[in-house]
């Protein structure tokens, strides 16, 4: 049996060094994920039992089978160590386990350009996209590497990992907003290139000091705005169309993104070489990133599950039939169909939990409720207000963003809807009497982060932010633009307010439940 099933794996696509890359790390198994290292051994001999069935059965490939055992990459990852990325790689989170899936196989990064330093102050792509955290980070990760570090990791610098680089450095409550929030500094000429913006900008509130600081302030000799941004997933990027890379769509092409983000957040020139970029591209977009398996539910890879679970039917399905309007079916959209060995009059509590999520996915994808006062709403829903349902903005199918890459004023930075944030900063953007107005919110607003306005310039465009994806959230919280929700119920929370859908508790539960498996 053992060589039918080595041949098995090499008929399957599936190279045994790829294969093995992922399940030698035994000893510990994965010590830095937490995972004692006997479940370790008894999940690898389950895996083991099951993938001789599997291979006998060619029901799955093979490698969907591997990734039920914990690591395969480090806890948390510095830039130039040179490891290696494997096939696959397994990280305890909230509520199960996220699976990183790297589709081009175990591949080294030494003088790989996402995991090398490009910049002045000793970051990589990989120090703000961690695989531990969903390839983003999370305020777990954060708290124990200033603790490991006192504070030297390169994720803290001074740049943007602080609240300002003015504040002294050592102290931990210089970087409170990335610590207790998972928030990066996020600094703009203002205005931007070649914009002739609409509105003034006044700060009302400085609670970091940087907007108003001598150096890198708004009234500074190079006039600054600094916001404070969730660091965004790196994954699944074969289903986002361009300018739905970044919470303001200022890059259209993950190239630009790239060149951006070098020169932001890595103190770099932004000149990449054309190698550099086809590399961290290249390896951006052989990424698979989703959750594997729930605490209470279980197995969420297992033979039969729902297709848009788990990175592997992510990685097997084209896009090209996702985007198209005219095709679309809502009811599809991110939907859990049906799980394998259903009981659904069992009270067993995996039973009842992937209940919960059948009903989750069917209330995401088809209660309505109206969906008003939403700037921008026509470019995600083709209607300034409609009737509709969560999938009507997080339409596309496999991960959750908007089909369109549309940018939206669902509220989340507005004073008026996601209430007072004492520890962000507050603006009044007043707009000129010759512009647009915001077509809800008039010509003053008050906004801790004017989102895409910072970007075109204009009134109507303050507060509005790409969709994000949905993939892999008990990886990363907190949630929205600005980590203003602490966990799913707060999510669910503030749409059944912002949009009156008057969701019983139940029903917001179940929600809860769906997006925590996806």
């Amino acid at each position: 049996m053992k060589k039918t099933f080595k041949h098995f794996l090499c008929r399957c696509g599936v190279g045994l060094p790829h294969l093995w890359a992922f399940s030698a790390k035994k000893t510990p198994l994965h010590s830095s994920s937490g995972i004692p290292s006997n479940r370790g051994n008894a999940i690898v001999r389950r895996i083991r039992n099951r993938a001789i069935l599997v291979a006998a059965a060619v029901a799955v490939p093979v490698v969907a089978l591997l990734a039920q055992g914990y690591g395969g990459s480090p806890i948390w990852w510095e830039a130039n160590t040179g490891e290696k990325m494997p096939l696959a790689a397994l990280f305890r989170d909230s509520s199960g386990d996220i699976l990183v899936y790297n589709t081009g196989g175990t591949m080294g990064t030494r003088d790989h350009a996402f995991f090398s330093k490009l910049g002045s102050n000793d970051r990589a792509c990989i120090t703000c996209h961690q695989p531990s955290a969903a390839m983003s980070v999370n305020l777990e990760r954060l708290n124990e590497r200033w603790q490991q570090t006192h504070g030297t990791d390169a994720v803290f610098a001074a740049v943007d990992g602080s609240n300002c680089p003015s504040l002294p450095q050592k102290e931990k409550s210089s970087h409170s907003l990335l610590l207790e929030h998972g928030l990066f500094r996020i600094y703009e000429s203002w205005p931007a290139a070649g914009v002739k913006p609409e509105f003034s900008i006044e700060v009302l509130r400085d609670p970091t000091g940087c907007n108003t600081d001598a150096v890198y302030g708004l009234k500074s000799a190079r006039p600054t705005i600094s916001v404070y941004r969730r660091p965004r997933i790196v994954g699944n990027f074969r289903f986002l169309t361009g300018g739905a890379f970044t919470a303001d769509s200022r890059a259209a092409t993950l190239e630009q993104q790239a060149i951006d983000a070098v020169r932001m957040h890595e103190q770099g020139s932004g000149n990449l070489s054309p190698d550099d970029l086809r590399q961290i591209v290249e390896f951006e977009e052989q990424l698979f990133v989703a959750q594997s398996r729930d605490e209470t539910g279980g197995d969420l890879t297992e033979v039969g599950s729902a297709d848009v679970l788990g990175p592997w039917t992510m990685s097997r399905t084209r896009p090209d039939d996702l985007h198209a309007i005219a095709d679309r079916n809502l009811t599809r959209f991110l939907a859990v169909d049906d799980w394998p060995y259903r009981r659904p009059e069992s009270a067993a509590p995996r039973d009842v939990f992937r209940e919960s999520v059948l009903r989750g996915s069917r209330i995401f994808s088809t209660r309505t409720f109206h969906i008003g006062e939403t700037a921008n709403l026509e470019r995600v829903g083709g209607h300034k207000a409609m009737d509709g349902t969560c999938a009507t903005c997080h339409s596309e199918r496999f991960t959750g963003v908007s089909n369109q890459a549309a940018w939206a004023d669902i509220g989340t930075s507005i004073k008026g809807w996601i209430g007072d944030r004492p520890e962000l900063p507050l603006f009044k953007i007043t707009c000129n009497t010759d512009a647009m107005p915001h077509p809800y919110l008039g010509r003053v607003i008050y906004t801790n982060d004017p989102g895409r306005a910072l970007v075109t310039g204009k009134c109507a465009d303050v507060g509005s932010f790409v969709m994000q994806q949905l993939r892999g959230l008990p990886a990363r919280a907190p949630y929205f633009t600005a980590g203003t929700a602490k966990n799913l119920h707060e999510v669910v929370d503030f749409y059944d307010k912002r949009f009156s859908a008057h969701f019983t508790e139940q029903e917001k539960q179940d929600l809860v439940n769906f997006m925590s498996v996806l």
